[in-house]
């Protein structure tokens, strides 16, 4: 790449839609103080801003903070230090990885786009550690140049850049830069990919980092088919909040799979051939039974022909709230007060209704009804999962159960004509977050 400048400023060109201001990561690196170098020359400093997540990891690491934080002073450019703290207790790299991009995404602004130095290499590198690992198609597609992270977008703008070139115009540009010793420690996987594989297979192969991007070119294509293949089966097997299990077997297995996975992902759980051997077996249960699987803090459950995927439940204890005009709102749910609809009576008053959990032998009278009912019957009517029960809202006066939001209200609490009163509505909440399975 004979201007690397001029294919810088054409990459951030490409991606300057909506960018109002482009964010450094700067780890004092070679790579890094190259694309620092680079965004100066091309960008006005007033739409600069420079980062540097200190991992307190290595005893000079706050040397290298304050190294990070002179250079981006000689350049005139805004600097900020994060430091965080590493979970030392699981892998090293993915946990110093996962507090550094934490850190991006809680200092990072709607309109910032952060710029990473990750290269050509740095490419080569995670496919080879994605295929050890066994991975698919859409891990094989290695890592995207641009992604959203948080209310931001990621850009790397050096990713078809080899570290040859990033070096050669360092010293061109006779630029400093810090060499951080852990990137020699073999016992990272990394490190023993980068120095004793590599080099063999460069050796053998020159060239082979350009042939794996464009793989990863294809296999990002392949897993853009597999996505849109995704979304064509999810509209045909969707059923309410889930998809019908029905729909699903009758996909051929490898389309259901895909669908799985894509439908998993979506609400930040990844699924393995492992976890998808189970989801098969949930499929198959006998159909009076309720399975459950559970995917971290997510499960995925069958009930009544549909596969659900939610929150694993939290204890929500009422203790006699009281109940006002403006409802309740908790992580767990929604209880709406609003104007009863005028084709029915609502609940004639709130003065003194409290709500509280069900308890065991509970009854009340349902306006209409004739009769009293077991809270449990009117559950099994109304066909609440058995798993939102003991949550769901039950709005007392005293011992007396006036209504069951959403479901009654009961004899002697109606309003005395349609379009009065209060309308109750529980909406239980059952969503994801979305995960983040980049490698760097």
């Amino acid at each position: 790449m004979k201007d690397l400048q001029h294919y810088f400023n054409q990459q951030l060109e490409s991606h300057a839609d909506g960018v109002q201001r482009w964010v450094i990561g700067l780890s004092g690196g070679l790579d890094s103080v190259v694309l620092l170098h680079l965004a100066a020359n091309a960008l006005p400093a007033e739409q600069l801003r420079v980062i540097t997540v200190d991992h307190q990891l290595q005893p000079a690491s706050s040397q290298w903070a304050a190294f990070c934080g002179r250079l981006a002073a000689s350049l005139q450019l805004p600097f900020q230090q994060q430091k965080v703290t590493v979970d030392q207790s699981a892998s090293l790299e993915r946990a110093a990885r996962n507090a550094r991009y934490q850190a991006f995404e809680q200092l990072l602004q709607p309109g910032d786009c952060l710029l990473l130095a990750h290269h050509l290499n740095d490419q080569a590198e995670t496919l080879l550690f994605r295929m050890l690992r066994g991975a698919g198609v859409r891990g094989m597609a290695g890592m995207p140049q641009t992604r959203a992270l948080g209310q931001a977008v990621l850009l790397r703008p050096l990713l078809h850049v080899s570290r040859q070139q990033l070096h050669q115009w360092a010293e061109a540009e006779q630029l400093e830069w810090i060499d951080d010793p852990s990137n020699q420690d073999l016992t990272y996987d990394r490190n023993y990919l980068r120095h004793k594989i590599m080099p063999l297979l460069q050796a053998r192969w020159p060239g082979f980092t350009h042939r794996w991007a464009d793989m990863a070119t294809h296999m990002c294509e392949a897993e853009r088919l597999h996505y849109d293949l995704a979304e064509i089966d999810y509209a045909a097997v969707r059923g309410g909040d889930g998809l019908s299990c029905a729909a699903l077997m009758a996909l051929s297995q490898a389309r259901r799979n895909n669908l799985l996975r894509f439908w998993c992902r979506k609400a930040g759980v990844w699924l393995g051939e492992r976890q998808l051997q189970a989801v098969q077996s949930l499929l198959l249960a006998a159909d009076d039974r309720q399975p459950l699987l559970t995917l971290g803090k997510q499960q995925l459950r069958r009930y009544q022909g549909t596969l659900l995927l939610q929150r694993a439940p939290l204890e929500l204890s009422w203790q006699h709230r009281s109940l006002t005009a403006e409802g309740i709102q908790l992580p767990q749910g929604c209880l709406e007060v609003c104007d009863s609809d005028a084709s029915v009576a609502g609940l004639k008053t709130l003065t003194n209704v409290s709500v509280r959990n069900r308890q065991d032998g509970d009854r009340c009278r349902p306006v209409g009804r004739g009769g009293s009912c077991s809270l449990k019957k009117l559950f099994q009517e109304y066909k609440i999962p058995a798993w939102q029960r003991n949550a769901w809202p039950v709005c007392v006066v005293g011992d007396e159960i006036v209504a069951l939001p959403g479901i009654c209200i009961c004899e002697d609490w109606q309003s005395e004509k349609k379009g009065q009163g209060f309308a109750l509505n529980w909406q239980p909440i059952a969503l994801s977050d979305p995960g983040d399975s980049d490698t760097l």
